[in-house]
């Protein structure tokens, strides 16, 4: 009751966001001066792909002079969701563009998939897979609203609850929580502006949980604790996609640490320990889709589908369970950020073995 009014009327919050005390920093004069100023500027079209990577750059050192290493592009991203699942559901809606319910039942479908990075960072993989299924999503309500006519009254059925994440940094794991917070707000805002007439705006605060976003090694963590796939008897089997740009890092340039990972997943096969960082991850989509609704595909080094790489890694992943569905020729790693990494990547995805077409 003793609050100012101006404090009084700010709406509650909530979120785990703010759950735990925070230390204000001491200002000087220019920074509150500059602090001031950013809230004037237009945050309304903020991408926040790219702004939790620059928030890690700003915070953390190491991440100053290698953003671009850090941080995946949308085009980039593109080239792993839309073959992984992306072009296959946009070609479900224009299967189904004639009926209301069957493409109902592909909204149903949208909003049971799950959607995991194990290799998170502050969330730009997430953050747009989450902006492209939001988009179809209000697509298909609005083939419905043509379908059944104007009485109609839509909401999205998506959730961030629907998006799983690991990442070892605690301060980018809190980014990307940040981040996906942002980003449903800005599409729903989208959603009411796209749809307005058939749907009530709605604001995403007080807070809702926002992503099963967990702070850890993926090396070393079961990834079905992270995002369970099993189902009981009868259920409907869990549709997921593991997705990312895991850590490179060569044979020679492991740290103790994970030299350490490498053993702990690695330990029955020889010669390992000539084998990149990233294969952890590789390995680790394998066993987490095999007889499973699932696929995996992520941005690597090329390295990895040559020289020795091939023996040691591929004899272990291509067997008579897991094939490549689909895999991108190398291009030269880009982005808008600064200090692009100077490597040559490739996208390789990972299903089990299916007579569907493989493409390249």
């Amino acid at each position: 009751d003793d609050f100012p009014a101006h404090l009084s009327h700010f709406p509650y919050v909530n979120g785990g966001l703010f759950g735990n005390p925070i230390s204000s920093p001491v200002f000087t004069a220019k920074a509150r001066k500059i602090l001031i100023e950013l809230g004037d500027l237009n945050w309304k079209e903020i991408n926040p792909d790219i702004f939790g990577s620059m928030i890690q750059a700003v915070v953390l050192p190491e991440y100053r002079s290698d953003l671009g290493m850090h941080y995946t592009s949308v085009p980039n991203i593109l080239k792993l969701i839309k073959p992984l699942f992306l072009d296959e559901l946009y070609e479900e809606f224009e299967a189904s563009a004639n009926s209301a319910p069957k493409l109902q039942k592909l909204i149903q479908r949208i909003s049971n998939i799950k959607f995991f990075d194990p290799a998170c960072g502050s969330g730009n993989f997430l953050i747009i897979v989450y902006k492209e299924i939001r988009r179809l999503e209000i697509e298909i309500l609005k083939r419905i609203v043509e379908l059944k006519g104007d009485t109609l009254f839509v909401e999205s059925s998506i959730s961030l609850t629907q998006f799983y994440g690991i990442e070892i940094d605690d301060f980018a794991h809190e980014v990307a929580i940040l981040s996906l917070c942002l980003a449903e707000h800005q599409m729903n805002q989208y959603f009411d502006q796209q749809l307005e007439g058939y749907t009530e705006p709605k604001s995403i605060i007080p807070l809702k949980p926002s992503g099963n976003i967990v702070q850890g090694n993926a090396a070393r963590v079961d990834w079905k604790t992270v995002c369970p796939i099993e189902t009981k008897a009868g259920a409907e089997p869990v549709e997921a996609y593991i997705i990312g740009n895991p850590p490179y890092l060569g044979a020679r340039m492991q740290d103790e640490n994970q030299k350490s990972d490498m053993d702990f997943v690695f330990s029955a096969f020889p010669k390992y320990r000539d084998l990149d960082y990233i294969s952890i991850w590789f390995y680790k989509s394998k066993k987490y889709i095999e007889g499973f609704n699932a696929k995996s595909a992520f941005v690597s080094t090329n390295s990895v589908c040559q020289g020795q790489q091939v023996a040691l890694l591929w004899t272990k992943i291509l067997d008579e369970k897991t094939e490549i569905g689909f895999a991108h020729l190398s291009f030269k790693w880009t982005n808008n950020a600064k200090g692009n990494a100077g490597v040559t990547v490739i996208i390789l995805g990972l299903r089990n073995r299916s007579n569907e077409p493989k493409f390249l």
